[in-house]
């Protein structure tokens, strides 16, 4: 485990020595569309739910010639709230969204840092671009619900005394486990193993697996900034998870260890 966190370190020495800088590139596009459609689609709900408010404001008759006013004032009250609930949405789920968006960029990065080292690539075609990117996606969306699940499960745990104890403990874990699940499929998936062989060899070497994925869950419980930089960490760890196999060239192929 603590050669996988190491390679956190080595991944960003490799990047600059073999000129990988400008897969940067890739987070920030992404992160800035994910702002950027999160501004604008509470900034439409804002006009939406003013417009509808509008009508009823007006039919109040009381108001008088303050209806502008108070207009004006729910329209900023309900522009606070649905940037509030931006944040917060941004907080707990912004990171998966952009993980999700960012499967395909990350695959590519695992074949270039693998190609440094050395590994044999196999030749790029749409159908195996396509079969990958379907892959990355259904994975990411099937441990999300696993990873979920297990989380809600912890917090119930939480509720039962002195055993509840251990239910930070086990969210980080489980955390760390499918993250790092994830950024380890993307060199697993390029290596020929099917959904199944490469579960069972993340769950096989679950330490190595926890350990790429510890540094990443740790960055993801910074409020806000853990999640809105995820893109960034994600493009270390998916170097760092690609050193740290192929480095082991013969461990990607089995699943009995």
């Amino acid at each position: 485990m603590i050669e996988s966190i190491r390679a956190y370190f080595k991944s960003l020495s490799f990047m600059r020595q073999n000129g990988l800088m400008w897969l940067f590139w890739f987070p920030i596009v992404i992160t800035a569309l994910v702002l950027y459609g999160g501004i604008e689609i509470t900034s439409m709900a804002t006009d939406a739910i003013t417009s509808y408010l509008k009508d009823w404001i007006e039919s109040i008759e009381w108001f008088g010639d303050h209806t502008a006013t108070i207009g004006a004032i729910l329209y900023w009250i309900i522009w606070i709230i649905l940037r509030i609930a931006l944040y917060f949405l941004m907080a707990f789920v912004g990171g998966s969204v952009i993980l999700l968006l960012m499967s395909p960029l990350l695959t590519y990065a695992s074949e270039l840092v693998a190609e440094k080292l050395g590994a044999d690539i196999p030749p790029f075609s749409i159908e195996r671009f396509l079969h990958d990117l379907a892959r990355a996606a259904w994975l990411a969306m099937k441990n999300g619900v696993i990873q979920f699940g297990l989380t809600l499960a912890c917090i119930l745990i939480g509720f039962i005394p002195f055993v509840g104890l251990a239910s930070p403990v086990l969210m980080f874990v489980i955390g760390a486990y499918f993250f790092g699940y994830n950024f380890i499929d993307y060199s697993l998936e390029r290596k020929g193993l099917t959904a199944s062989d490469s579960g069972s060899f993340v769950w096989k070497n679950k330490f190595k697996t926890i350990g790429i994925g510890a540094p990443f869950a740790f960055w993801m419980l910074i409020p806000f900034i853990g999640p809105i930089t995820s893109g960034f960490v994600a493009l270390i760890a998916t170097v760092a998870s690609t050193i740290s196999l192929e480095s082991e060239s013969s461990t990607p192929l089995r699943t009995d260890l």
